[in-house]
């Protein structure tokens, strides 16, 4: 399935927040319990911090996803987050991205970096591309992917 990019904009808040919830609730609800307003207004001062490393994943110009990305004080590139929406997952779509980010960041010598809730079935898709967890918190494990052969 081909995809494409775009800046995420303030106008994506009603997605992004659809999004999030879709992905997500089950999760925060497990460990904090998730209300919305609470949410909205946590998502409200991500875009507020983060704008500018954000972007729209989409296919056919609509919306099924975000990907947001930044270079570290270390020079490690940062992957803030990949969230697709259900219908879209298992399409191969969040693979190819992590693929190609992967793969430059290869050629460039560039150490990858991520966090993923210990739960979240996405940490299977993270290894077979060769990231390893270097560490964790209580709820995320922090992986790292330093040389892929992709």
């Amino acid at each position: 399935m081909k995809y494409t990019f775009r800046n995420c904009t303030l106008e994506d808040f009603d997605f992004l927040f659809k999004l999030k919830k879709e992905n997500f609730k089950w999760y925060v609800d497990e460990f904090w319990g998730w209300k919305d307003n609470d949410q909205k207004e946590r998502l409200k001062q991500d875009l507020k911090e983060h704008l500018n490393h954000k972007r729209i994943i989409l296919v056919d110009d609509k919306p099924i996803g975000i990907y947001a990305v930044h270079t570290t004080q270390d020079g490690d590139l940062f992957i803030n987050e990949i969230s697709i929406l259900k219908e879209y997952q298992n399409k191969g779509i969040g693979k190819k991205i992590l693929e190609e980010q992967l793969k430059e960041n290869h050629q460039k010598g560039i150490r990858t970096i991520l966090q993923v809730f210990k739960e979240n079935p996405a940490k299977k898709l993270y290894e077979q591309l060769g990231f390893k967890v270097y560490g964790e918190t209580e709820t995320h494990y922090q992986m790292e992917n330093i040389e892929n052969d992709l």
